[in-house]
Order: C-alpha cells, then structure tokens, then sequence
C-alpha cells in the first residue's frame, strides 16, 4: 500500500489534478443544486468541466483524451439505448426539467453521463497506467462508478431533473440495481482497453444493457 501511494505521488500529473479538480467542483454544484433545482445549473455544471477538459487534450493529449471520447460516445448511445429499453420493458419514471432531446432522453442527460462516464474511463486508465492489476482496475472502477451513480442519481432526483417508478428495493431515491449496475458494466473498462476506442464503447454499451436489463428483471422493476 505505502509503495502504491509513493507511485502515485511520483507519477501524479497535470491532468489528474484537472479532472479530479473539475469534477470535484462539479460534484459540490450538484449537491446544491438538490435545494436550487435549476436545469441551467446542471447544465453548466456538465458543459463547462467537459470544454475545460476538451481544450486541454488538445494541447496534452493522454488518457483523458481517449476518456472524453468514449464519455462523448455513451452520451450519443444513451438516447438510443434508453429508448430501445422503455419501449423493449417499459418506462422507467419521467424527466422533469424542460430542454431539447435526443429522441426521449433530455440532452443534460447526456451530458452528465458524458462527464461521469469520461471520468470513470479516465479513473481506470490511471490505475492500470499506476500498476495496479487488471482485477484491482476493474474492482476499483467498479465501486467508483457504484458510488457516482448511488449519489449523484440522488442528488438528480433530488433537483427535480428525473425521478423513478416505485421499485421494490431503493438506495435512498432510486431502484437499488440502477448504481449496482453501472459498478458491474463499468468494471469491465479496464478489460477493454486495448481495443481501440468505438469497437471499446460498442461492446461497453451491449455490456450496459444486458446488465442493466437483466437487473431490472432479476428485481421486478421490469417490465412495466
């Protein structure tokens, strides 16, 4: 443990400190937008973190950039995704603030998975490049986008942006399986990172649909 910590002080970089800077910043806006409940505010929250994180792969390209441009993808194959699912198994809840859309899925929907889903991309890419094993990767990886999903759908719900159907187990606002499955698909990141990046997010999305689905069933939330 005590060499994991110096590795990681030594190979500590420029852009670890921007992403766990502007995500952090991120993060505390969306708490405070659970008493604001302002849709402008989650999207500035999204949009201004991922043009800072943009402009600076232009300039120092590394993992982030490949993190930024798998997040971007899961954004575009999220509207597609979720309404392949609500009309496969039925709706899930409703979306409350206003906004253009993709399909059914509002676009700051979007983007905040374009932002969480580059981060954790971003997060098991320096674990690896760190030393760690593909199964600590995946574990830590994993239970990072458990925890991001477990707060932050709640910190959503809790802003009026969407809410969910009754499901028959909860964690806090929402159905128990929605975080546990974004920890078991994105643990799977550090298994795909050799493959170049779209074939990566393909085979990442079938793998989030199938979890997430199979989940939904295992629980009775679906169909509805």
């Amino acid at each position: 443990m005590q060499n994991w910590i110096e590795r990681l002080r030594l190979q500590w970089t420029p852009s670890d400190t921007l992403v766990l800077a502007l995500n952090s910043m991120a993060f505390l806006v969306f708490i405070g937008n659970a008493w604001w409940e302002s849709v402008a505010v989650a999207y500035g929250a999204s949009i201004i973190p991922l043009c800072v994180q943009i402009v600076w792969v232009c300039r120092h390209p590394g993992p982030l950039r490949r993190a930024l441009i798998f997040g971007g993808l899961i954004a575009l194959a999220w509207p597609f995704g979720e309404w392949f699912v609500v009309h496969a198994f039925g709706w899930w809840g409703a979306y409350l603030a206003p906004g253009p859309a993709i399909l059914e899925t509002p676009l700051y929907c979007a983007l905040v998975g374009w932002l969480a889903s580059s981060y954790c991309c971003y997060v098991s890419i320096r674990i690896e490049e760190l030393g760690a094993g593909k199964i600590v990767a995946s574990v830590l990886t994993g239970f990072s986008a458990f925890i991001i999903g477990a707060i932050g759908e709640n910190l959503f719900v809790a802003a009026q942006l969407w809410i969910y159907d009754d499901s028959a187990w909860d964690l806090g606002r929402i159905p128990a399986f929605v975080p546990i499955a974004y920890g078991l698909a994105y643990a799977f990141l550090p298994l795909l990172r050799r493959l170049p990046v779209i074939p990566a997010t393909i085979l990442f999305t079938i793998i989030m649909l199938i979890i997430s689905v199979g989940l939904g069933l295992l629980t009775g939330f679906f169909p509805r």
